[in-house]
This record gives C-alpha cells, sequence and structure tokens, in this order.
C-alpha cells in the first residue's frame, strides 16, 4: 500500500510596525483600545508582538495561495481601517528608518517580560 503525501496547506503572519500617518514617526505607545477594537473586528488574527508599536495579523490554515492571499488582503484592510480611525497607519518594515529604538516599550504581557529580561542586549534592555 502506498502512502500518499499530506495535503498542502498554507498559513501567513505579517508583522506591522503602527506609525502616525501625518509624520511617519514611528508611535511609542498606541491609543488604548486600539489592540481592543482589533481583536473586536478579527478575533484571534490578530495579537500584539514584543514592541507595543507593533501588531501581527495571521490567516487561518488555507487549501491553496488564493484564499490565504485573500484573507491577508482582508486582514490588512481591517488593521488599516482601525488605525486610520486613531490618526495612525500600519506599515510593513523590518527596521524603521528612523525611530529612536530606546523610547520603545516592550509589550505589557508575561512571555514579552521574559524576552526582555533574558535577551538585554537584543532586546536594548526594555
Amino acid at each position: 500500500m502506498a502512502l500518499s503525501e499530506p495535503p498542502f496547506t498554507i498559513g501567513i503572519e505579517e508583522e506591522y510596525m503602527i506609525v502616525d500617518a501625518r509624520t511617519g514617526a514611528l508611535v511609542e505607545d498606541p491609543p488604548p483600545g486600539l489592540m481592543a477594537e482589533c481583536k473586536a473586528k478579527l478575533g484571534d488574527q490578530v495579537s500584539t508582538e514584543f514592541m507595543r508599536s507593533q501588531i501581527e495579523v495571521g490567516t487561518r490554515v488555507r487549501a491553496d495561495i488564493g484564499e490565504a492571499r485573500d484573507e491577508l488582503r482582508r486582514l490588512r484592510g481591517c488593521i488599516a481601517e482601525i488605525t486610520a480611525d486613531h490618526g495612525l497607519a500600519p506599515i510593513a518594515v523590518s527596521t524603521h528608518p528612523f525611530a529612536d529604538y530606546g523610547a520603545q516599550q516592550h509589550t505589557d504581557e508575561e512571555r514579552y517580560a521574559i524576552l526582555a529580561r533574558d535577551l538585554q542586549e537584543v532586546a536594548g534592555a526594555c
């Protein structure tokens, strides 16, 4: 009996930095309620990240790239809409070009506090 290969599936995660829509400056501490608004609209498909100025979205596991693309487009649009209501915008970059990373704070969650403690050199002793 020949073994069949498991079906191919795909899921995509993206992280965005949140910036002031007018100046492009990285937001040190997003407004209270921003994440709650995102979670109300996107549920478990949105989450915090290590830095408060970051937000992450993730598609569900999908059977094909087209489904994942469409879902990612929806997630991006929701984040853009919600942040715009606060005068902010998401950007997909690995490093903000002019932010003062010493002014950034990590998200107030136990797992991020442990990371900041254990990886002080990498985390910049946040």
